[in-house]
C-alpha cells in the first residue's frame, strides 16, 4: 500500500531528503533504488515524526578514496545551498520558513559535516603555498552556512518578512556555495571532477526512478551550480 501524507511540510521537505538519503544507501548494491530510498526516507527523523515510520535504514558505502568523498559532501553542499536558497524565494511566511529549513538545514549540517570535510581537504591543497588562501575561503564557507543555520533558528519569528530578512539568508547561502567554489579550485581537479560526475549520475538515477510515477512521490532537482559556471 503507497503511504500518503498530506503534510505540506513534507511535500517541501522531499526534494532534499532524496538528496541527503543518498549518503545512507548503497548504490552499487541495492537491487531496487526507489524501493530503498523510500525505506531510508522513512526512516528518517523528520519522516518518522511525520508518519511514525519505523522501517530500518539500509547502510551506506562511501567512496573507497576519502578525498573524493570529502568532494562528494562538499557538492552536496553546494547543491543543497541552491535548495534552500529556493525555499527563501518561494516563502511569504518567517514560521512556515523556519520550518522548513530548521529540519533541513539540520540534516545538511549533520550528514555533510562542511568543516570536517574542509580541514580533512586542507592536506590536499596545490599549491601547499596557497594554503592559507583556501582554508581561509573554506573556513569562511563553513562560517557563512553556520550564520544561515543560526538565523533561521534564533530570528526567524512569525508573519511576513521584514526588510532585509530574506537577503540575509540568501546572501550566507550565496558566500557559503562561492567561497567554496573558491576552496574547491585548489583541490586536484581529477578528483572534483569523479566527485561532481558521482553527484550528477546520481540525481539523473533518482529522477529516473521517480518521474512519471505517481505512487514515488516529490522528486524536483535544482541546477548543479558547477553547471552554472
Amino acid at each position: 500500500m503507497t503511504l500518503k501524507i498530506s503534510s505540506f511540510l513534507y511535500i517541501c521537505l522531499f526534494s532534499l531528503l532524496v538528496t541527503t538519503t543518498v549518503l545512507a544507501l548503497s548504490l552499487t548494491n541495492s537491487p531496487n533504488r526507489r524501493d530503498a530510498i523510500q525505506r531510508i526516507i522513512l526512516a528518517t527523523p523528520i519522516a518518522t515524526a511525520l508518519t511514525q515510520a519505523t522501517q530500518p535504514a539500509l547502510a551506506y558505502t562511501p567512496d573507497p578514496d576519502p578525498l573524493r568523498e570529502s568532494l562528494y559532501l562538499m557538492s552536496r553542499v553546494q547543491e543543497a545551498t541552491v535548495q534552500q536558497e529556493r525555499f527563501v524565494n518561494k516563502a511569504t511566511e518567517q514560521d512556515v520558513l523556519k520550518n522548513k529549513m530548521k529540519l533541513t538545514l539540520r540534516l545538511v549540517e549533520k550528514n555533510y559535516r562542511l568543516l570536517d570535510q574542509i580541514t580533512f581537504a586542507a592536506e590536499y591543497v596545490t599549491p601547499t603555498s596557497a594554503l592559507v588562501d583556501a582554508t581561509t575561503a573554506g573556513f569562511e564557507s563553513a562560517e557563512a552556512l553556520q550564520n544561515a543555520i543560526d538565523y533561521v533558528k534564533s530570528d526567524l519569528k512569525s508573519g511576513p518578512f521584514e526588510k532585509d530578512q530574506k537577503e540575509y539568508i540568501t546572501s550566507n547561502l550565496t558566500e557559503c556555495r562561492e567561497r567554496l567554489f573558491d576552496f574547491l579550485s585548489y583541490m586536484p581537479p581529477e578528483k572534483l571532477q569523479a566527485a561532481r560526475k558521482r553527484v550528477e549520475e546520481e540525481n539523473v538515477a533518482n529522477r529516473d526512478e521517480f518521474d512519471g510515477d505517481s505512487d514515488a512521490g516529490v522528486y524536483n532537482p535544482v541546477v548543479l551550480p558547477w553547471k552554472n559556471r
